[in-house]
């Protein structure tokens, strides 16, 4: 039974204890335990029968390894409650991406901020169904001692209010304050799909200014031994000196092209830590590529099939927007009602129990002769205003009709969003298409090109023309392809599916 007891408590302890600490605490826990067992055992070998000996072994030993599996199910409980760190020093993916900024970023925190401030008022709207208890004190000091009064006065006591009756208007209130709420939940969601666009966004810019500077490598190299082989051609006299500037031209504006895209990566590499809530001076690497190495030995895409009318049914049903402005015409519809009810009368009752106390710590006797108490009912209604009630009703009617023009017009946005969001998408796998074979055809024409101008049946302009094709050519691959990526991406965003 003690070594039980022992067990639980040490099991206990341990869900307690950070991962780190475990393993060790798991160590000492056994320790102690194969100790214990021995003190047990050795006694039981005196004193008991054989049979009682082996008996009690048994047990012993079933109990351990019931507890040893208790110890490693509790181990595996803790161990899967605390999500993985992310290593920024290693090469991060998408996913990892959008966990970091789902956790540390600003507007998201701020996001999570406020909607605490609307459970607060949820709060303290339901707060309003209790009574509300005051403590009162008071104490004078003055130099009227005739008639009895004395130099110094305090008294102590109690109040108590409640509304009886107010025409429902804490209901509405109530009502309103929890619309908010879920309003403000909704918007949270639509905060947070847009943030993981934009980190996808940024991720894949990222990505694209990779390949960008890897292509304008391969290319500035190309330049490089074009330059080379004309100085070999100008001093072997098939060429002339000026050919050798032309080529020189030619790898100076690789140069500078490669220069361009080095910066625009160091850009997207602050850009992505900012969205991530991280120091932009971070230098965050992200993980290869597989997708578009994928592309490049399948040449074949993930393609929409989906028809544009079910997109855009799709976004009408999932649009956190319109959860939103549901719940933003609810909260109105509230606010007009409540703005109707202040014409009514409200009934509030009033509890107040009073003790005399520098007259009783004078007497220190019959305390029911210095205390005293009363209940009573208040009805409050507003007789006339000047037309104040009657013009916050038109205001809030009209507030609330605006609205409504905005669901209207949210719901042609959403539509308009969507179609655009597919079009371009569509318009990206086309474009993919067509760099493909742009690609291909630009290789081939470079390739054979640069054969003719080695036996010198083709003029250095052809070269640098073929090169310039190509160059362009995997240029707009790469960003044909990437933003294919982002247009899928986008219209995943407009369906409201983005997770």
């Amino acid at each position: 039974m003690f070594l039980e007891l022992l067990a639980q408590t040490s099991v206990k302890k341990m869900m307690g204890l950070p991962a780190g600490r475990i393993h060790q605490q798991h160590f000492r826990f056994f320790t102690i335990l194969f100790s214990l067992n021995r003190l047990y055992i050795i006694p039981n070998e005196v004193h008991l029968v054989s049979a009682c000996k082996e008996k009690l072994m048994i047990q012993w030993q079933i109990r351990f390894v019931f507890i040893l599996i208790v110890q490693v199910l509790a181990i595996s409980c803790v161990s899967a409650q605390e999500p993985a760190e992310v290593d920024l020093s290693q090469p991060l993916t998408l996913e990892q991406c959008i966990q970091i900024g789902l956790e540390k970023s600003t507007r998201l925190r701020n996001a999570r901020l406020n909607l605490a401030i609307q459970e607060l008022r949820v709060n303290n709207a339901r707060a309003r169904y209790f009574p509300q208890i005051f403590a009162t004190g008071n104490y004078d000091f003055s130099d009227r001692i005739d008639f009895g009064f004395e130099p110094e006065n305090y008294d102590l006591g109690l109040r108590g209010q409640y509304t009886l009756w107010d025409n429902g208007q804490r209901e509405g209130n109530y009502a309103q304050a929890k619309s908010r709420r879920n309003a403000t939940e909704s918007r949270n969601e639509e905060i947070k799909q847009s943030l993981i666009f934009q980190i996808t966004e940024a991720y894949y810019n990222v990505l694209k200014r990779q390949e960008l500077v890897s292509v304008s490598e391969e290319i500035l190299a190309r330049s490089q031994d074009n330059t080379q082989r004309t100085r070999d051609f100008v001093e072997a006299g098939s060429l002339i000196p000026a050919d050798v500037a032309t080529a020189q031209v030619r790898e100076d504006n690789d140069r500078l092209s490669l220069l361009n895209n080095q910066n625009s990566l160091q850009i997207a590499q602050a850009t992505l830590p900012q969205l991530l809530g991280l120091d932009p001076g971070l230098l965050l690497t992200v993980a290869i590529d597989e997708a578009y190495q994928l592309y490049l030995d399948r040449g074949t895409i993930e393609r929409m099939e989906t028809p544009i009318e079910d997109a855009i049914q799709t976004a009408l049903d999932n649009r956190p927007e319109f959860q939103e402005i549901q719940e933003q015409l609810k909260e109105q519809e509230w606010t007009l009602t409540l703005s109707r009810l202040q014409r009514w009368p409200r009934l509030n009752a009033d509890v107040n129990y009073n003790v005399n106390l520098d007259d009783y710590l004078r007497e220190r006797k019959n305390f029911p002769d210095f205390r005293s108490w009363s209940v009573g009912a208040s009805l409050n209604f507003t007789l006339f205003d000047g037309g104040i009630l009657s013009n916050q009703v038109k205001e809030v009617q009209l507030q609330l009709e605006q609205t409504r023009e905005n669901a209207s017009d949210l719901e042609r946005s959403v539509a308009l969003d969507v179609r655009q969001s597919y079009l371009n998408l569509k318009r990206s796998e086309a474009a993919l298409d067509i760099s493909k074979t742009q690609v291909f055809n630009a290789k081939l024409s470079l390739d054979v090109i640069q054969g003719r101008f080695e036996v010198d049946k083709a003029i250095l302009l052809e070269l640098l023309e073929a090169q310039t094709d190509y160059a362009q050519a995997l240029t707009n691959q790469v960003n044909a392809f990437y933003d294919y990526k982002i247009a899928q991406t986008r219209l995943q965003d407009a369906m409201g599916v983005l997770q």
